[in-house]
Parts: C-alpha cells; structure tokens; sequence
C-alpha cells in the first residue's frame, strides 16, 4: 500500500468527502440572501462514484474520512451511503460534519448505519441569534443533539 507523506513528513491518511454543496440554512457567512450558484444535480457525484474514489483512497493509504457539504443530510441516500463507506474495507474511521437540522430524524439510523463521530456546527445559543445568523430553528439542532448523545 502506498502513503502519502506531507513536506513535513507527516503521513496523510485523511479524506473529507463533500456529497453536496446544497444546504438548508442560509448562514450569513456562507450564503448570500440572491445566491443561485447551485451545482447543477447532474455535476454531483453519486454513490457508487464517491465509494471508487474511497476504495482508490483506500489503496493509497487513506482510512479515515468526514463526510461534509453544503449540509450533507440533505442529499438524499445520505444515510445509506455513510452505511457503505463505513462498510467499505480500509476505512477505519468516519465522521460527519452537519448543521443538525435532520438529526431529529436521522439521528436513529445514522447510528443504525454505524455512524460514532460527528462534529456538529452550532452557530449560537441563543433562538434569536441562530435564526439571525443560519434563518433556522435552535431547538430543532438542540433536539438532534439530544438524540445523539444517547
């Protein structure tokens, strides 16, 4: 097996996959209130070509790997598709970065497909102040994050 090795001399066996650039909140900070930039849905890898590109990662020394966006729950299959990268041999390790706005649905089968890692983006605390920055819902995020500690 190969391994990629930094200038530095650190092993680089790291992969952050971003499965859409779509995303359910319009933070101030990453969307812009006319934005229309959107990939067009044909120019958005599917599964099976983002599991090549593991297995190819994979065989280059790569095990661990955060799955991003936009927000990336929102694509559909999400959970079935971190189901098959955790499956996928090599992989050792997966995490996922998320706005939390699904994980009161998806919180159960992300933890049935064997999700155990998962950063999630919290803007503030405040109800008034989250909905300023992202237009969303604190208490829906609070809810999911209840749910995933269990």
């Amino acid at each position: 097996m190969n391994q990629l090795i930094d200038p530095n001399g650190r092993t680089v066996d790291y992969l952050r996959i971003s499965v859409t650039d779509r995303c359910n909140e319009r933070c101030l900070y990453c969307l812009t209130e006319n934005h229309s930039g959107w990939m067009p849905r044909a120019g958005i890898l599917r599964d099976a070509e983002l599991l090549a590109i593991v297995r190819a990662a994979v065989s280059l020394g790569f095990k661990r790997f955060r799955v991003t966006g936009g927000e990336p729950l929102i694509r559909p299959g999400a959970v079935d598709f971190i189901r098959e990268l955790i499956a996928t041999p090599g992989v050792e390790s997966v995490q996922l970065t998320t706005n939390g706005t699904r994980l009161p649905e998806l919180a159960q089968p992300l933890f049935n497909a064997g999700l155990r890692r998962m950063n999630i983006s919290l803007d503030a605390m405040d109800a008034t102040t989250y909905r300023s920055i992202t237009g969303g819902d604190l208490n829906s995020v609070l809810r999911g994050i209840r749910l995933v500690k269990k």
